[in-house]
């Protein structure tokens, strides 16, 4: 079984590295190379698309990507426990997809410690704002996983 890591997102340890392009150095890759991380040699951080060549900022420093992947998991792990997955005859399957479609079907509530999605959601926008203002605006590389976060998808 291999390592999971949020979003794909794998970093090395500080002190290992690659020189890719000139003037950067690889620190990290996202879905097992698919990209690849990089790190300026301004400190600034960016996201390789090892397909296309394009290049995508993500912070302005690797304590600030750090700082994010770190905010992320707290507002992950403060949420409620995932539903268990349900096994079900074809008959019960067809009974909830037709209250499904004619809308009686409601939300679980789910038992557990967890915060409200508010509140988790209030939490993660501070942190990431404090963290690296310039990297939560709606054309950042986090943009799509801020959004997620806010339709309470992650």
């Amino acid at each position: 079984m291999r390592e999971e890591h949020l979003f794909g997102i794998r970093l090395y340890p500080a002190t290992v590295s690659a020189d890719v392009v000139s003037g950067t150095r690889e620190i990290g890759s996202v879905h097992d190379g698919e990209f690849l991380v990089m790190e300026d040699s301004d400190g600034t951080t960016s996201v390789y698309d090892v397909a296309t060549g394009e290049c995508l900022p993500l912070n302005r420093d690797r304590r600030a990507t750090e700082g994010f992947l770190e905010a992320f998991a707290e507002y992950l792990s403060s949420g409620p426990p995932a539903p268990t997955p349900v096994t079900m005859t074809a008959e019960q399957a067809a009974e909830r997809l037709r209250a499904f479609r004619e809308g009686q079907v409601r939300p679980r509530i789910l038992a557990g410690n967890g915060l409200s999605h508010r509140t988790r959601l209030r939490r993660l926008r501070k942190r990431l704002h404090a963290i690296d203002s310039t990297a939560t605006g709606p054309d950042s590389w986090w943009s799509g996983l801020i959004e997620e976060a806010e339709n309470d998808l992650l």
